[in-house]
């Protein structure tokens, strides 16, 4: 069973639901409001969030983008009273799970649970055992404009031939299982299995039965002999994205995998012998997890033969628009007219600090498809999030007129000037808004409603 989040800002729903789940065999923690929900999320125990729509400071769908930014994997089920097609119809294309309307009956929340469950667990494992599935993403065809990432495409070229094991260091959501895909693909293992695992996905205790197979009766539920993972990509590519997150004792087996080259399921005692080449990837600092004790410094430095670092989106602009139309070309498809991306729309998605990377600007550019007409992307079709939270450019400043300031009230100047240096906190902070609040000095609820005042 998961571990489910419930957010509403009715006791009374909290209650009731809590105890139906609980009931049914789930573990359950509430939250009042979205803040408090994103402060139990990040420490990375949620597997499952059913939130309310209505709610302050932040309603469910600002949730849910924060939580898709955070953790793409986790699904999200939206409630309300408040039914539409409309509403309907931007969830599910926003990427929300499912969508169920109060009152929900029992019967059809507890099988929305069941599908999130599903796809969970196989989210999780994101096995791809065929040597034909096709990749998305290819050496030749990476996107790769800025300096940084030149330098990144150079160092893929050189290290994708030999067997090296590859630490990938980034941000989440800057494209670093697309690195790990470009490299397995230009290998000479590129025929062969390539097997992805996120390991914070993944409840602790499945984590060991997941990676190395467990034999029939090694414990309640191993009804039947399981093959792992590093079993699945044996001749091929091994891809271990948050491994900062495996629990220490799971390192000491991995680490004995790696030097021994032979895997013991769980239960077992036939040690099996495996060829993987392992990539791994993290959005944390490792060096800093082996000071404080929370990583194996001897994996650490059986990863780190070569290091990978991928720069956030903010700090290589010149990044922005060929992805935003990499994106565009991709959703739209072959031999159909593209959309282009008007020079307003371009100078704003220049501007935005980009907190979710690129995984945030492709959900910006699908937004932008979805309500686009015509041949050109404008503003109107960009998320209100990025042209209302961009920061000024000078281009910006040279446009207005110069008596701009004194044409407005005193304030919405001080507004406008008080929202700029928010963005330039958040911008500093990485897009975390909790360590940006503590900067400022203000809760984290204060400075989400900062955030949605107009």
């Amino acid at each position: 069973m998961s571990n489910i989040l419930i957010v509403d800002d009715e006791p009374r729903i909290l209650l009731l639901m809590k105890s139906l789940l609980k009931t049914n065999g789930h573990q359950v923690t509430t939250a009042s409001d979205g803040p408090t929900a994103l402060e139990i999320i990040r420490k990375g125990e949620i597997e499952i969030v059913v939130t309310d729509l209505r709610m302050q400071p932040m309603d469910g769908m600002a949730l849910f983008r924060e939580i898709r930014q955070f953790n793409a994997e986790i699904p999200v089920i939206l409630l309300t009273a408040y039914a539409s097609v409309e509403t309907a119809i931007e969830a599910m294309k926003g990427g929300i799970f499912d969508y169920l309307t109060k009152p929900f009956k029992v019967d059809e929340l507890l099988a929305c649970l069941k599908r999130a469950e599903e796809k969970r667990l196989k989210n999780a494992a994101a096995v791809a055992t065929s040597a034909n599935e096709p990749l998305r993403y290819q050496f030749e065809n990476f996107i790769a404009s800025s300096p940084a990432m030149t330098e990144v495409c150079k160092t893929i070229a050189k290290v994708a031939p030999t067997a090296a094991t590859v630490l990938i260091n980034g941000e989440s959501g800057t494209g670093k299982e697309v690195i790990a895909r470009a490299i397995h693909k230009s290998s000479t293992r590129a025929g062969k299995p390539w097997v992805a695992v996120n390991c914070a996905a993944i409840p602790s205790e499945l984590l060991e039965s997941e990676m190395f197979g467990h034999v029939r009766g090694s414990f309640t539920g191993a009804v039947s002999d399981k093959e792992g993972l590093f079993e699945a990509a044996n001749g091929g590519t091994l891809f271990l994205d948050e491994i900062s997150s495996m629990p220490l004792l799971l390192q000491g087996k991995l680490l004995r995998v790696l030097q021994e080259r032979e895997v013991r399921r769980v239960g077992g005692t036939k040690a099996i012998p495996v060829d993987v080449r392992i990539i791994a990837a993290s959005n944390s600092n490792l060096e800093e997890a082996v000071v404080k004790g929370t990583f194996r410094s001897d994996l650490f430095y059986r990863f780190a033969v070569i290091t990978i670092d991928i720069p956030p989106l903010r700090k290589r602009p010149e990044d922005v628009l060929p992805l935003a139309r990499h994106f565009i070309a991709a959703e739209v498809g072959k031999g159909r007219p593209l959309p282009v991306i008007s020079d307003a729309a371009a100078k704003i998605l220049m501007a935005y600090n980009w907190p979710g990377n690129v995984r945030e600007l492709e959900n910006c550019v699908k937004h932008a498809l979805t309500f686009q007409q015509g041949g050109e992307i404008t503003p109107g079709e960009l998320p209100s999030r990025v042209v209302d939270h961009r920061q000024a450019s000078p281009a910006c400043h040279a446009e207005a007129p110069a008596d701009a300031s004194q044409s407005a009230s005193l304030k919405s100047f001080l507004r406008q000037k008080e929202r700029e240096y928010i963005g330039q906190i958040i911008n500093a902070a990485g897009g975390d808004k909790e360590k940006a609040a503590e900067t400022l000095k203000v809760n984290l609820s204060t400075l989400y409603r900062k955030l949605s005042e107009e």
